[in-house]
C-alpha cells in the first residue's frame, strides 16, 4: 500500500524525461486495486495500483494491462482518460496506471432515497453524456460490460459525468460472456439476459445495463431488487420489466414502455443505440417536475 508523499516514476520518454507522481491520499479500494489521488506535472491524477491475490497474480496483471489498453483507445469528453502505465520499483513489480482525476462522487449520489425524488435535470444530463460515451466506445468496437452507477463518475458540481472502469471490457465479437470458470463477469443487478446465459454480447448488452442504471437514478431501485443473486438472475431472464410509474407516481406512464423496450429480453428488440434511448427519456421528462413520492 502506498503512503502519502511516495513518488511514482513513469516510463522515460523520447526526450529523456520521466513523469513523476506524488501520492496524496487513498481514494478507494476495489476488489483487486487501490486508487489514489496523486499529483503529476499537469496537476492531479487518479493512480490505480493493482492489489491482487498472489495465486491469481498473472491473470490479474493481464486483466489490468488489458483494461489500460482498451480504455486508452478511447478519447471522448465523457470517458475517463488514460495517461500511462508503469510498474512500481519493488520485487513484485506491481503495475499501476495513471488516469484522469474526477473530483466528485460516483453516480450513486443521484439515486434517490426511499422518501425522496431524483434531481431530474442532473439525471437527464448525466444520461445524455454517458449515452454518448457508450455509443462512442461501441463505434470503436469496445464493449464496457459493467455499466452501473458506481462506474459513472461525476464532477464535484455534478455537471459532467464520465464513464470509468473498463476492467472487464472486451472487443465486440471477440468472445462470449462466460469465462472458462463459468462465472459471470459484471454486476448481476444490471446484467443483460445474454450476459447471464453466456451468449454473444453486443452494444445492446451495454444498453441494457445503462437503462437499468438510469432506471435506478430515477426510481431509487435497480430493475429487479431481489434478495439473492439467483432471484435477480431469474428476474432478468423471465420477469417483465418494472413499471417506473408504479414506483414513482410522478413519472409518466409513457416512460414504462420506453424502459420495457430498453430492457427487452432479446437484444434485437432494444433500441438501436444508447443515444436513441437517452433522447426519448430526456424528451419525455424534460418538462415534468419531480413530485412527491406516494
Amino acid at each position: 500500500m502506498l503512503r502519502t508523499g511516495d513518488i511514482i516514476a513513469g516510463a522515460e520518454r523520447e526526450d529523456g524525461v520521466r513523469r513523476r507522481y506524488t501520492v496524496d491520499t487513498l481514494l478507494g479500494r476495489g476488489s483487486s486495486a487501490d486508487v489514489y489521488r496523486a499529483f503529476g506535472p499537469a496537476g492531479p491524477v487518479a493512480l490505480k495500483v493493482l492489489r491482487a491475490d498472489p495465486v491469481a497474480a498473472d491473470r490479474a496483471r493481464q486483466r489490468f494491462a488489458r483494461e489500460f489498453t482498451l480504455a486508452a483507445m478511447l478519447t471522448h469528453p465523457h470517458i475517463v482518460a488514460m495517461y500511462e502505465m508503469g510498474r512500481l520499483p519493488t520485487e513484485a513489480a506491481t503495475p499501476w496506471m495513471a488516469m484522469q482525476y474526477i473530483d466528485g462522487p460516483d453516480s450513486s449520489a443521484l439515486i434517490p432515497a426511499r422518501n425522496s425524488t431524483s434531481d431530474t435535470a442532473i439525471a437527464l444530463r448525466t444520461c445524455s453524456q454517458i449515452a454518448a460515451a457508450l455509443d462512442y466506445a461501441h463505434s470503436m468496437d469496445v464493449l464496457h460490460r459493467d455499466v452501473k452507477p458506481t462506474n459513472v463518475l461525476l464532477t464535484a458540481d455534478l455537471r459532467d459525468a464520465y464513464l470509468s472502469d473498463f476492467g472487464i471490457a472486451q472487443i465486440i465479437d471477440e468472445v462470449s460472456a462466460l469465462p472458462r470458470n463459468g462465472r459471470v463477469s459484471g454486476s448481476i443487478a444490471y446484467a443483460a439476459p445474454e450476459l447471464l446465459t453466456g451468449e454473444q454480447l453486443s452494444p445492446a448488452t451495454d444498453l441494457y445495463a445503462f437503462s437499468a442504471t438510469v432506471l435506478e437514478w430515477l426510481t431509487g431501485l435497480p430493475p429487479y431488487p431481489r434478495s439473492t443473486a439467483f432471484a435477480i438472475t431469474y428476474a432478468h431472464l423471465h420477469d417483465s420489466p418494472p413499471r417506473l410509474s408504479a414506483r414513482r407516481h410522478w413519472l409518466p406512464r409513457s416512460l414504462d414502455s420506453v424502459f420495457a423496450k430498453a430492457l427487452a429480453k432479446s437484444p434485437a428488440a432494444r433500441y438501436e443505440s444508447c443515444a436513441e434511448f437517452a433522447a426519448i427519456v430526456v424528451r419525455t421528462l424534460r418538462d415534468i417536475p419531480a413530485g412527491d413520492v406516494s
